[in-house]
């Protein structure tokens, strides 16, 4: 149908990543509450959210394979299925363990969903477009995150914050069906053979660990990843616990720094592909950079201080911290090539996930003992070493196709 185009496609991306980013940004504007219920400390709290991105980041590579081989469609109605179903039955969970247990089962289709959508970028997007649509399709995972820190404090104060986890399934199922009945995926003639488009699992992780700019990249990505996670987890708890703000304010400086993100996803593809077309690693540095100069203003921001300066630095953080994404796929598409893409993003995911994993336990645990200043204090060293690993020339390796 005519209307099956490449932007119109993107635009279903686009929804089904929102979708699934409200399910997975939850945690945090959900925290005071979950927290209080619950009596747990930080440090168990952040134990939930790492259930979710460990059962996501051992969803990564079996998922990133079956993107390379089957239609998108019906693995986007999966993934968004995946999300609803466990989300519709947490909202009646009363234990810790069983939320903890149902948190896990959603990082199913967390942990697929990027596969999906990079490689249908990849396929309906030529080069000299492709960090921007892999930017705009990410924006949804910010939008997503965006909406459910604006809505969700208040609709826990409302109607109690099982209510607003069952919003947020209904949506991921609504989400499912659009996908089923409008999403199509490209056919993408690879190569002039269908053994070289389907290569086997051991000749792509030759290709993949053969390939040195990708090797460093999966170094460095557990440490971009923790940055990220440490905003999107505890950033409503750092306001409220040190900085005395409320609930509802706190959710809504972290909503501003998501939708700050959202542009910066769209901003630094745009970027990429007009100033650093042969040098995206350098352009991904220099969101490190910055993304450590935020977290330094949040370890060095006095007690109780004015509301506006973490709003400002919570804008700085989002648009970097949070805006790598997209840049990040694209440097690692591009490295191995279209064949092998979808696994390749899937290994990639799967080890940056245990940033997302360990991070959590890890800035709780510090925060629960000498403090935010140390938990901040950490997201800005390792960010520093980040862009000065990533601005050094990497070892030119070929692509796999």
């Amino acid at each position: 149908m005519a209307w099956r185009n490449a932007w119109s496609m993107l635009g279903l991306l686009v929804v089904g990543q929102i979708a699934m980013s409200s399910g997975s940004y939850l945690w945090g504007p959900l925290a005071p509450f979950l927290v209080a219920e619950l009596s747990v400390s930080k440090a168990q709290f952040g134990a939930v959210q790492s259930a979710f991105y460990v059962v996501g980041a051992l969803m990564a590579v079996p998922a990133g394979v079956l993107a390379d081989r089957f239609d998108g469609r019906w693995l986007l109605l999966a993934c968004l299925l995946a999300m609803a179903i466990p989300l519709a039955v947490l909202s009646a969970a009363k234990t810790l363990l069983a939320v903890t247990l149902l948190a896990g089962l959603c990082g199913l289709g967390n942990g697929a969903i990027n596969q999906v959508g990079a490689r249908g970028v990849l396929h309906w997007f030529p080069p000299q477009q492709r960090a921007t649509a892999m930017g705009l399709r990410q924006t949804g995972n910010m939008l997503g995150a965006a909406l459910a820190a604006a809505a969700l404090p208040s609709l826990a104060l409302g109607l109690g914050w099982r209510a607003a986890v069952f919003l947020v399934a209904a949506g991921a199922g609504l989400a499912a069906v659009l996908s089923g009945l409008l999403y199509r995926e490209r056919p993408v003639d690879l190569t002039s053979t269908p053994a070289a488009a389907r290569p086997g699992l051991r000749a792509v992780a030759g290709q993949l660990f053969s390939n040195r700019p990708f090797v460093r990249l999966l170094l460095l990505a557990p440490f971009i990843a923790y940055a990220q996670i440490a905003m999107t987890t505890f950033f409503v708890l750092f306001l409220t616990d040190r900085q005395g703000v409320s609930a509802a304010a706190a959710g809504s400086l972290l909503s501003g720094a998501l939708l700050a993100a959202a542009l910066g996803r769209v901003a630094w593809g745009v970027i990429a592909d007009r100033f650093f077309t042969h040098s995206r690693s350098r352009c991904l540095a220099l969101v490190m950079a910055l993304t450590a100069a935020a977290a330094a203003g949040l370890a060095l921001l006095p007690v109780n201080g004015p509301l506006v300066v973490p709003a400002l630095i919570g804008l700085l953080y989002g648009f970097c911290a949070m805006g790598w994404q997209g840049l990040l796929m694209v440097v690692i598409a591009e490295s191995v090539g279209i064949a092998v893409a979808g696994t390749a993003v899937g290994v990639l995911i799967n080890v940056a996930w245990g940033g997302f994993v360990l991070g959590p336990v890890v800035f709780g645990a510090l925060a629960d003992g000498p403090g935010y200043g140390t938990a901040w204090t950490s997201v800005a060293g390792v960010s520093a070493l980040c862009a000065v690993a990533l601005w050094l020339p990497a070892p030119v390796s070929r692509p796999a196709a």
